[in-house]
């Protein structure tokens, strides 16, 4: 981002007007988007603590993965939303207008995780990146991963979806 000289009177009388107008989208729009998204349930599989139960809505078209969690103001600690691809790839996700912070689990073909982003910065443009290709993304509530003891090598699985297809072995 860029910031222009001598305008920064200006910006601060504009911020009023400009909360005004982002204010209403934070808060029902953004639900009421999610709430036009598929949603299932999401068991997270942890060796620290057990099976974690949430409910999420699922972002599987580009233009669903493009929204994401943008603008919503809150999430509970059993929401979640998925990111699905339909093939495994290297993926980088970025959290522009998105007021959360977010713990981000990559996930491979297996439903294992292969790598966490714990607690990620609030409408930051850096890229974050799974680090070998997945095929899903959980976003969960930033501390929920380490809440639940999650590290990589656990597991993900969506059971109404029946997916992964194998669950045998470890990660």
């Amino acid at each position: 981002m860029t910031r222009a000289r001598g305008g920064g009177r200006a910006a601060l009388l504009a911020l009023p007007a400009v909360l005004a107008v982002v204010a209403p989208v934070i808060g029902d729009d953004a639900r009421n988007r999610l709430d036009e998204l598929p949603s299932e349930r999401l068991v997270l599989e942890t060796r620290a603590d057990g099976h974690h139960e949430y409910r999420a809505w699922r972002a599987d078209t580009p233009e669903t993965r493009a929204r994401g969690l943008m603008y919503v103001a809150a999430l509970a600690d059993d929401q979640a939303m998925i990111f699905v691809y339909d093939e495994p790839q290297i993926v980088s996700m970025w959290m522009r207008n998105t007021y959360l912070p977010l713990d981000m689990l990559f996930v491979d073909a297996r439903g294992c995780i292969v790598s966490i982003a714990e607690r990620t910065r609030p409408l930051s443009l850096a890229s974050v990146e799974s680090g070998s290709p997945v095929v899903l993304v959980v976003e969960i509530r930033g501390g929920g991963a380490a809440a639940r003891g999650a590290k990589a090598g656990d597991r993900i699985r969506r059971p109404d979806a029946a997916w992964p297809p194998v669950t045998r072995g470890s990660c």
